[in-house]
């Protein structure tokens, strides 16, 4: 019975440490960029930097109200990660002043597989921040207005 249970508690103990999550986001507490562009772009941005890492028969549109993006990579045939690439509506100050609309790039992952998971959102990321930098939209974040 023992060695039964210690079985019991090192599988579970491994299944809580596979069940992990990350988020990577274009603001923190140090501040960050909001940038300011149209939804249709973002939402295109998004599915660019989603479909070069994602397999095209697990993409598809998010249901939150703002832009995104969920897909799912997987390790070995059980670890799976969902990984969703979203934008949150958000304001933002220009150096002028001026207070914009815009968005913040999120991208998260959560599951059993993070060798593949992890490594995917931190590609997607960068893809989204430097195509975000490339507009000349940013602004500094003010606070989100969802």
């Amino acid at each position: 019975m023992n060695k039964l249970l210690k079985i019991l508690l090192t599988s579970s103990l491994l299944l809580v440490q596979g069940a992990c999550s990350t988020t990577l986001t274009s603001v923190d507490s140090k501040g960050g960029n909001v940038y300011a562009l149209p939804a249709e772009v973002v939402d295109q941005m998004l599915k660019d930097a989603m479909s070069t890492e994602i397999p095209a028969g697990t993409l598809r549109r998010g249901s939150s109200p703002y832009p995104s993006y969920i897909g799912e990579v997987t390790w070995g045939s059980v670890d799976k990660d969902r990984i969703t690439a979203s934008a949150r509506p958000a304001k933002g100050r220009k150096i002028d002043g001026a207070l914009v609309d815009g968005y913040v790039f999120e991208v998260n992952r959560k599951g059993t597989a993070p060798a593949t998971g992890e490594s995917t959102v931190k590609r997607i990321f960068e893809k989204l921040q430097q195509d975000a930098e490339l507009t000349g939209t940013g602004a500094a974040f003010v606070e989100f207005t969802d």
